[in-house]
């Protein structure tokens, strides 16, 4: 395991998600614009749809930022950041992710394998996750709103 001092004090930022299932694509439509921004404070991955190879990513960041489509039982659009603990406060179940090996179960193995990695969750509600291409319009106009909370200084 890498010691604190090891760790790239770049910040990680991973978009999860499906792009062939609308809204639930977000993450991976952050990580494009970010790459087009060249923003050299950021290491961004493509996370895809499978929680347990995000394992792998997280073990050589100080930082890392997830981004995805969550189940937060709430009005399609909204965004919310929170932390690794305040999400497993808040998971009774897998209900968070949308899709694959989820983030609950992934969470669970952070703390297993004891990664040191201070991990950022920001979601947003979905409006539509069936099958298709292309983001719903709830969810592209909150693509401001998540590039800021990923740019802010206090991740």
């Amino acid at each position: 395991m890498l010691s604190l001092f090891n760790l790239n004090p770049k910040i990680l930022v991973i978009g999860v998600g499906n792009p062939f299932r609308h809204d639930d694509g977000i993450g991976p439509a952050i990580i494009k614009i970010l790459q087009a921004e060249n923003n050299q404070d950021f290491v961004l991955v493509d996370g895809g749809t499978d929680g347990l190879t995000l394992l792998d990513q997280l073990t050589g960041y100080e930082k890392a930022i997830i981004i995805d489509a969550v189940q937060m039982m709430a009005n399609p659009g909204i965004v919310k950041a929170f932390t690794l603990a305040e999400a497993k406060i808040n998971i009774k179940s897998d209900v968070l992710s949308t899709h694959g090996f989820g983030l609950a179960e992934m969470f669970k193995l952070v703390d297993e394998l004891n990664i040191k990695t201070k991990i950022r969750i920001i979601g947003i509600q979905p409006k539509d996750i069936s099958f298709g291409e292309g983001l719903s319009d709830k969810i592209k106009n909150q693509i401001p709103e998540i590039l800021k909370l990923i740019k802010q200084k206090n991740t």
